[in-house]
């Protein structure tokens, strides 16, 4: 009977313990922030160059698997000097488009494949990159952004939502996800922007699985 009794205190320490961590990662300031504070997202401007090669995704033109997020590493730049400098150096890197605060501008199309992650990754998913912020409102706003895009798109070519960060299967990725279970790079974007931006705005770290959060919101309401 003591046995007994101890086994289901553990089992119910357990699942305490589990539903802490659930909500320690759904519960976010960050989107409670640009709940209460009723920040919208930009509308999708689509700014598409000419320049970039088309190139059709593994299982033809139009059928992306998923979307990945990234971040330019860049503390000092803007989202135009972003874009004039993908347009003059595309044979190394280019993406589908660009996300800061006030803008959603799409300049490659998304028919294609874009080459952002290396192989396999490239072949598979639409790709955006997030401009770095430097306020608490910005960062907000181009998350709401960037949220609302993945949602955009994950809409558009009739996509589920599904968190890939953890187990390497789904629809919404981190450059570190598919670098982590697909190879193609080293990258780990954008964990540690979201990070640091989280701590030194809202006194906690943001986090891919906060974020995909703030994707269901916006999937939901399109």
């Amino acid at each position: 009977m003591v046995k007994k009794v101890f086994l289901a205190m553990v089992t119910i320490l357990v699942s305490v313990l589990m539903l802490g961590s659930v909500n320690s990662q759904a519960s976010s300031k960050v989107n409670n922030y640009i709940a209460s504070h009723n920040i919208s997202h930009n509308q999708v401007s689509s700014k598409i160059w000419g320049g970039f090669p088309h190139y059709k995704y593994r299982h033809g033109k139009n059928k992306p698997e998923g979307v990945v997020v990234h971040e330019t590493g860049n503390s000092h730049s803007t989202i135009f000097g972003e874009i004039a400098y993908m347009k003059k150096n595309y044979r190394n890197a280019f993406v589908h488009t660009f996300v800061d605060d006030d803008h959603i501008i799409n300049i490659a199309s998304t028919k294609y494949l874009c080459w952002g992650v290396g192989y396999p990754g490239n072949a598979r998913f639409v790709q955006f990159e997030q401009v770095e912020m430097h306020s608490k409102k910005s960062f907000a706003g181009e998350v709401e952004n960037a949220a609302y895009y993945t949602a955009y798109i994950l809409h558009k070519y009739h996509l589920k939502p599904n968190d890939a960060v953890y187990d390497g299967h789904g629809t919404v990725w981190s450059h570190g996800a598919v670098a982590h279970y697909l190879g193609g790079s080293d990258h780990t974007d954008p964990k540690g922007y979201y990070a640091n931006r989280g701590k030194k705005y809202f006194h906690q770290s943001y986090t891919m699985a906060q974020f995909y959060q703030l994707v269901l919101t916006n999937y939901h309401n399109l």
